[in-house]
C-alpha cells in the first residue's frame, strides 16, 4: 500500500470515528435519574440579583438540587426576562429511557412546557408530569448565564441553587414547592448557581 493510500484510509478512519463521536454526544443519557433533592429553609433568607430593569430581590425558600435530561431549552423577552431568560425543560426518572422517551414528545411556549403521549407508553400521564418540569432559570452571575447559554436538547445536567419567590415592582413570582401541582403556579422558579453538564 503507496503513502498516499495509507494516509486516504487513515483519513476515513479519523472521519469515522468523529462522526460515531458526534451522534453519541447528541444521544440522550438512557438510564435512570433521581428525583430533585428538595430542602425548605427554616428562615428564608434574601438576595438581590441585577435585572435588565435594576435590582429584584429574591426570597430564597428551599435549598434544590435538580438533574435530568434537557428536552428543550427556550430564551423569552418576556417580563419576567429581565432576571430570568432562559426556561429548561427537564426528564428524570425513568423518562429518558428508549422504550418510553421514544413515546413522549414535548414542546415549550408561553412559560410552559407541554407534552404529548402515545397510547403504547410504559408510562402514565401522572408519572410524566411528576418526573418532568419546566425550570424558569434565574442566574446568579454572568457566568452562571454563560454557562446556562451553552446546554443544549439531550444534554444531562445538574443544576444547583434555590426554588425562589421572585419580588417585582408589578408583583410576585413565586416558585411551586411540590413536585405534584399542575396547571399555572406549578413550574419550579430557580435561583441558579452551578451548572454542570454530565454528558
Amino acid at each position: 500500500m503507496n503513502n498516499f493510500r495509507k494516509l486516504l484510509l487513515i483519513g476515513y478512519i479519523v472521519a469515522a470515528f468523529l462522526i460515531v463521536n458526534a451522534v453519541m454526544a447528541n444521544e440522550p443519557y438512557r438510564g435512570h435519574i433521581p428525583d430533585p433533592v428538595q430542602t425548605d429553609l427554616a428562615e428564608h433568607k434574601t438576595e438581590t440579583v441585577s435585572g435588565e430593569e435594576g435590582d429584584v430581590e429574591l426570597t430564597l425558600l428551599a435549598e434544590y438540587v435538580v438533574e435530568g435530561v434537557v428536552k428543550g431549552t427556550k430564551k423569552y423577552a418576556d417580563y419576567p426576562s429581565q432576571v430570568a431568560k432562559y426556561d429548561f425543560a427537564l426528564a428524570w426518572g425513568d423518562l429518558n429511557k428508549s422504550e418510553i422517551d421514544e413515546h413522549i414528545k414535548y414542546s415549550q411556549s408561553g412559560r410552559w412546557c407541554h407534552y404529548q403521549f402515545s397510547p403504547e407508553c410504559h408510562v402514565d400521564q401522572q408519572y410524566i408530569s411528576t418526573h418532568s418540569a419546566n425550570v424558569h432559570l434565574i442566574h446568579q452571575n454572568q457566568e452562571i448565564l454563560r454557562q446556562i447559554k451553552k446546554v443544549r436538547k439531550n444534554d444531562h445536567v445538574q443544576l444547583g441553587g434555590y426554588l425562589v419567590e421572585v419580588h417585582f415592582k408589578d408583583g410576585p413570582w413565586k416558585s411551586s414547592l411540590t413536585r405534584t401541582d399542575t396547571g399555572n403556579g406549578a413550574c419550579e422558579i430557580m435561583y441558579v448557581t452551578r451548572v454542570t453538564v454530565k454528558s
